[in-house]
């Protein structure tokens, strides 16, 4: 299988919650409402790795505060995607950027999922290196409704 790395400048509007009207916590508790979207953190400066409820589930693993072993995270997706995961961490944190991945994630049950993940670079207001994102099951579009009661 042959990958391909292509960089893609994007002018940037930023956009802040207010100028929506609703709050970050809002925005996020929409777009989970449904699926378990989960939010992850990579303090680059001291090799911690944070995730939220979500990711924890997606991944099959039991819930627990602090920081993850981002080794033990990489080895839990397909033998031949663990490569791929590491080196979108590796470029993003060299060349200050991101990335947005779809791969095979092994479950503890034997089976694996397809999972969706996106992370970008960061430099905190205090010095730290970072990259932040979100992550989720991937499925095929389909077509479907849900309305909440």
């Amino acid at each position: 299988m042959q990958l391909q790395f292509d960089t893609h400048p994007r002018p940037e509007r930023p956009i802040g919650a207010d100028e929506i009207g609703v709050s970050s916590d809002e925005i996020v508790k929409a777009i989970s409402r449904f699926d378990p979207i989960g939010l992850w953190r990579v303090d680059l400066d001291r090799g911690l790795t944070y995730w939220s409820d979500a990711v924890f589930e997606i991944y099959g693993w039991d819930v627990r505060p602090g920081p993850v072993d981002v080794a033990k995270a990489i080895e839990a997706y397909h033998p031949d995607d663990r490569a791929v995961v590491a080196r979108c961490l590796e470029e993003a944190a060299k060349n200050r950027t991101g990335f947005r991945f779809v791969l095979r994630l092994e479950r503890p049950d034997g089976g694996h999922i397809w999972v969706k993940s996106c992370g970008l670079y960061r430099k905190t207001a205090d010095g730290t290196e970072e990259i932040y994102g979100y992550f989720e099951k991937f499925s095929a579009l389909t077509r479907s409704v849900t309305i909440l009661n």
